[in-house]
C-alpha cells in the first residue's frame, strides 16, 4: 500500500481522505471506511479520528501558513522538522484556522548528519494531529515549490502498532510509548490503535493482513474484551488475527504482548481470574504456532513501574509512556538482532 500523496503532500498513517458537507477540506482516516463501518459501534467513531496521522511535506520556502479545521473539539498540533520539536499549537473547535510556521534558520548552519538520528530528514515538516477528527485545507508556501518526503528522508521500516486506549494514546500524542519507541528503534511508525474498542475483530485481522506497507506488527490485546468476551471467544478471534498474518506475511515479525498491568491484575478478583486467563491464551498461542517470526513480549516487563500509571490505574502517564517505551524498544530490539543473528526462537 503506497503512501498517500494529496496536493504534492505526503499523508501518513492516512488510508482515506474524503469531505464533509459543513466542514471545508479533506478529513483523515487511519482505517477504510469499509472497515471502519464493520466494527462495533465504538469502534466506528474512534477509527476516524486522526490520532497518529501526520502530514509530511519538504519546501525551501522560509514562511508556511497552514490551513485546518478540527470540527468537534479543542485540540493540539504538533509541528516537528524531522525528528526536532518546532512548536505546538491549540485550535479550538468547529472553525477553519491558519497556523504560520517559520523556517528555523539555525537548522542549515548545523552538520545535517547529526540531525538525522531520528530517521528523519531535518528538511520534513511534519504536522502531527491528536486524538480528533482532523479536516486539512491546505499548505501556502507564498510560491515556493513543495514536494513529499523522499523514501530517504523517512525511517525505511514501518512498524504498525494495534491495541486498545494505551496504543492508540488518551492525552499523550505525539509521545505515547509506540511512538517514543518507535524513535528509539529508529523506525516509523503507524498507530492504529483504537481506544475502548480493540476487540480483534476479523475485519481487522484481515484488513492488516491486507496491507504490504509494514515490516512489523505489535498487537496489544485483551484489556478491551474483559468483561465482555469469554477466554474462548478472545482465543478464538486472536487465533484467527495471528493465522492470517502469518499466512499472508510469513517473515515480518509480530509481537504479540500479554495485558500491560491495570486494576484487574494488581487486585484480586473476579476480573483478575478472567484477566489472567487471557494471557494465558496469548501465552499459549505463541507455544502452539511455534513461528520463528513470532514473539511474547509480557506487558509486566514493558510496564515495569506501575506507579508509572495514572489513578484510574488503567492508562499511563507520561512517566509511564516514556518507560515503557524505553522497555519495548530494547525487548524488539533483543528479538530482532537475536532473529538476525540466525538463533532459534524460544
Amino acid at each position: 500500500m503506497p503512501a498517500l500523496l494529496y496536493n504534492q503532500l505526503q499523508f501518513h498513517n492516512v488510508t482515506e481522505l474524503d469531505e464533509q458537507s459543513g466542514t471545508p477540506g479533506v478529513r483523515q482516516h487511519r482505517f477504510p471506511k469499509e472497515v471502519r463501518n464493520s466494527l462495533s459501534d465504538r469502534a466506528r467513531f474512534i477509527s476516524e479520528d486522526a490520532c497518529g496521522c501526520e502530514v509530511r511535506f519538504v519546501t525551501e520556502a522560509k514562511w508556511i501558513r497552514i490551513t485546518l479545521c478540527i470540527p468537534e473539539s479543542d485540540g493540539d498540533i504538533f509541528v516537528y522538522k524531522g525528528g526536532l520539536f518546532h512548536s505546538k499549537h491549540r485550535l479550538q473547535a468547529g472553525a477553519q484556522q491558519s497556523i504560520l510556521l517559520e523556517e528555523p534558520l539555525k537548522l542549515r548552519q548545523a552538520d545535517r548528519t547529526q540531525l538525522m538520528q531520528s530517521g528523519f530528514a531535518p528538511e520534513v515538516w511534519r504536522i502531527c494531529f491528536g486524538k480528533y477528527i482532523c479536516s486539512w485545507s491546505e499548505v501556502n508556501t507564498y510560491g515556493y515549490p513543495v514536494r513529499p518526503p523522499y523514501a530517504h528522508e523517512v525511517p525505511s521500516v514501518k512498524w504498525l502498532a494495534y491495541g486498545s486506549s494505551i496504543t492508540h494514546g488518551l492525552h499523550n500524542q505525539p509521545m505515547t510509548y509506540v511512538q517514543q519507541a518507535a524513535r528509539q528503534l529508529g523506525v516509523d511508525v503507524y498507530n492504529c490503535g483504537l481506544g475502548g474498542s480493540c476487540r480483534s475483530e476479523k475485519e481487522i485481522a484481515d484488513y492488516f493482513a491486507s496491507r504490504d506497507d509494514w515490516h512489523m506488527i505489535s498487537l496489544e490485546l485483551g484489556i478491551n474484551m474483559v468483561g465482555s468476551f469469554t477466554p474462548e471467544q478472545f482465543h478464538e478471534r486472536t487465533q484467527y488475527l495471528l493465522q492470517r498474518l502469518i499466512d499472508a506475511h510469513p517473515d515480518k515479525p509480530i509481537f504479540l504482548i500479554t495485558m500491560y498491568p491495570y486494576s484487574a491484575t494488581l487486585s484480586r478478583s473476579e476480573m483478575s481470574t478472567v484477566a489472567a486467563q487471557y494471557n494465558e491464551v496469548l501465552r499459549d498461542h505463541a507455544r502452539c504456532f511455534q513461528h520463528p517470526a513470532l514473539y511474547l513480549i509480557e506487558g509486566s516487563q514493558v510496564l515495569d513501574d506501575c506507579s508509572g500509571l495514572t489513578t484510574d490505574l488503567l492508562h499511563p502517564g507520561e512517566y509511564g509512556h516514556t518507560a515503557m517505551a524505553y522497555n519495548l524498544a530494547a525487548l524488539m530490539n533483543q528479538e530482532l538482532q537475536v532473529n538476525k543473528g540466525g538463533h532459534a526462537h524460544e
